[in-house]
């Protein structure tokens, strides 16, 4: 498990996380103050290594560490999404607001923004 206290830190860390992941937040902070949202990074195989008794089931049906039960986290964006939407935003020198704007974008129109 890894675990990105910023934006800035989980654009920083994505290159070294697996592509086809799922990066974890509260929904309901990211969608009102994106800017104080905290990100997990829970790998298959971290995931595969806990006890039956370190897990839990969330209200989407989707398994994740006991430790983490009371930070209301949902599947947010895959690793390879955030990284294209990193790398596009910083190809173009722009800020962490467009970077926001865009992972939105693509939340709501399964498309990127162009």
């Amino acid at each position: 498990m890894e675990y990105f206290q910023s934006i800035s830190d989980l654009i920083a860390g994505l290159e070294n996380l697996e592509q086809e992941a799922w990066i974890h937040t509260d929904i309901g902070i990211w969608l009102s103050n994106p800017l104080k949202a905290d990100f997990y990074y829970l790998p298959w195989d971290y995931m595969q290594s806990l006890d039956d008794d370190e897990v839990f089931v969330n209200d989407d049906g989707l398994e994740l560490p006991l430790v983490l039960k009371d930070k209301n986290l949902r599947e947010w964006m895959l690793v390879s999404v955030l990284a294209h939407i990193a790398d596009s935003v910083h190809r173009k020198g722009e800020d962490v607001g467009e970077f926001i704007e865009q992972v939105n974008h693509y939340r709501e129109f399964d498309t990127f923004k162009r």
